[in-house]
């Protein structure tokens, strides 16, 4: 067999292995490095995300820490979802994470091939010879390094041999024709290797192996970003209603910056070869060529300058518009949408207890609208099957319990200080109404799960029984609608709240007589029969709930 029959084969072996050696690395590297700071992000959030600037530099942080943007990109949309950050923040973290991921471009830029082999070495001596956590992390950081600059010199020499194939040469200059071209590829690479930087260091591979040009690799690591964001916009989709419209805004700032990028791609290509250390080595003919082409020596640097160039333009170019962009998406919000992130409590103003007092006042009144919000849409799911609006209830569900607990905490916080006589009688009032609205949350969530098995069982209800469910639902809504008013002056209230209840009671007594004479006659299964009966008795527990919640709102002054 000759050579030129065995080098496909090897090259190929040597793409493969190589490319998974770069990418295992970058995992090593990412692992050993969370290892070492600790899991302490939480913490972290609620210090220093205040502002723009200081929730910016904790994306860097966090994009830096984890070896990549897109996975802090995914962390940041399950901090939405738990309601740790609101709208505001996680628009900044984002711009900071594209920022954090050229840190691990610069790394991967210096290239110290000749010493990987040494670098895994004392890698692998540390994780397996030494038995203190802190050798044992390092080693494996060690090995994750080693294991990336191998694989990347692998990866590059099994491409050299290709570049030169005249078929793949045209195929090259016909899909690369348009900047738009390498952008969507460097996209495409990202969201296969699910990290910029891992998607950055194999255009610098492509780039060092001569299969794509300088020009070419620019405008792939335009796409890296690009990339990035839509792992977070796929990454929320499943997530709350705050989290998808954060991963959009941020599909949105970066598809805005990478057209700019387009638009001004000679600009960026300058200033690449400018804040480049051998800048000096261009003549000014070769800078202002089309076809502008380093030696082979000069490419990573440049290229992981290009990404960070580019990354500095998006941050400071959208960083000072987040205010804006957070405050335009929560005016387009529809009725309904909740964010499980607090709108009202500050810890900073514990100290004055009068003031903390009315934050939780607020705070509850908004968790009660919530909890009302949710019961229209179970409602109306007793009319007709609805997606969204189950999606909404379990979005509500998911808010009320996180809000219990931070309004809980707040007050438990709060009851520890010096706090007068009359508001110390409100606080223990404050905290029943908020574990009595979780709890009407989770009656909802009974009643759902009701709905859901009727349908997949198919199991059939008659008429009269409809009816009936839905005149005892009407009335309980009635109880469940004045939650959107709590704690305001409303007159005769009580009065009114056992007008409702005996409204209630009347019509659960005729749905349960209906249910038993249907059952004698056979018009209603024994297994229908117990769920009708599993409704009512839902339904009955939250007009008692809802009631309870109005009564002791009342009470507030």
């Amino acid at each position: 067999m000759s050579d030129l029959s065995i080098l496909p084969i090897q090259a190929l072996a040597e793409i493969l292995g190589g490319g998974s050696l770069f990418v295992y690395g970058i995992k090593l590297m990412s692992e050993g490095l969370q290892k070492l700071a600790g899991n302490r992000f939480r913490a972290l959030l609620e210090k220093v995300l205040s502002s723009r600037i200081s929730a910016a530099l904790l994306g860097t942080c966090l994009a830096s820490l984890l070896q990549s943007s897109s996975s802090a990109s995914i962390l940041v949309v399950g901090f939405l979802n738990a309601g740790l950050i609101s709208l505001y923040q996680a628009l900044a973290v984002f711009l900071g994470t594209a920022l954090g991921a050229t840190v691990a471009v610069q790394f991967i830029a210096f290239q110290p091939a000749g010493l990987a082999l040494f670098v895994v070495f004392f890698g692998v001596l540390l994780k397996y010879l030494f038995k203190r956590r802190y050798l044992v992390n390092t080693g494996e950081l060690l090995l994750g390094a080693g294991l990336l600059f191998l694989g990347l010199r692998i990866l590059e020499s099994g491409l050299s041999p290709i570049s030169h194939s005249a078929i793949l040469q045209s195929i090259n200059d016909y899909v690369f024709a348009w900047h738009i071209s390498s952008v969507l590829f460097g996209a495409l690479v990202t969201l296969l290797v699910q990290s910029p930087s891992a998607a950055t260091g194999i255009v610098i591979a492509l780039c060092g192996s001569g299969l794509i040009t300088f020009n070419e690799s620019v405008g792939m690591v335009l796409g890296c970003n690009l990339g990035t964001a839509f792992i977070a916009q796929i990454a929320a989709i499943s997530g709350t209603v705050i989290s998808r419209r954060a991963a959009f805004v941020n599909l949105i700032i970066n598809f805005t910056a990478v057209l700019l990028g387009i638009l001004l791609y000679p600009l960026l290509v300058k200033a690449v070869i400018y804040f480049s250390p051998m800048q000096q080595q261009f003549t000014a003919d070769i800078i202002t060529s089309a076809e502008f082409a380093p030696p082979r020596a000069y490419l990573p640097r440049m290229i992981a300058n290009a990404h960070t160039i580019f990354s500095l333009f998006m941050v400071c170019l959208f960083l000072p518009m987040i205010g804006f962009l957070a405050r335009a998406v929560k005016l387009s919000e529809k009725t309904g949408t909740f964010s499980a992130h607090t709108e009202f409590l500050d810890a900073r103003v514990l100290n004055t207890p009068t003031i903390a007092t009315l934050q939780a006042k607020n705070e509850i009144v908004r968790m009660s609208a919530i909890a009302s919000a949710m019961y229209d849409d179970l409602e109306h799911l007793l009319y007709r099957s609805d997606a969204r609006g189950v999606r909404r209830i379990y979005e509500a569900e998911d808010t009320l319990d996180t809000l219990h607990g931070q309004i809980s905490n707040f007050l438990v916080l709060l009851s520890r200080k010096e706090v007068d006589p009359e508001n110390n009688l409100r606080i223990p009032l404050l905290l029943q109404l908020s574990q009595e609205i979780e709890q009407f949350g989770d009656l909802n969530l009974k009643f759902l799960s009701y709905l859901q098995k009727k349908k997949s069982e198919k199991m059939h209800f008659s008429l009269h029984a409809m009816t009936d469910l839905k005149r005892l639902a009407a009335a309980v809504g009635d109880i469940a609608g004045m939650l959107k008013s709590l704690m305001e002056d409303q007159p005769d209230l009580l009065q009114r709240i056992n007008d409702l209840k005996s409204k209630v009671e009347e019509i659960r007594e005729i749905a349960l007589q209906g249910h038993v004479k249907r059952m004698k006659t056979g018009h209603c299964t024994v297994e229908s029969g117990f769920l009708y009966n599993d409704m009512v008795t839902t339904m009955v527990s939250l007009s008692e709930c809802s009631s309870n919640i109005v009564r002791v709102g009342s009470s507030i002054k």
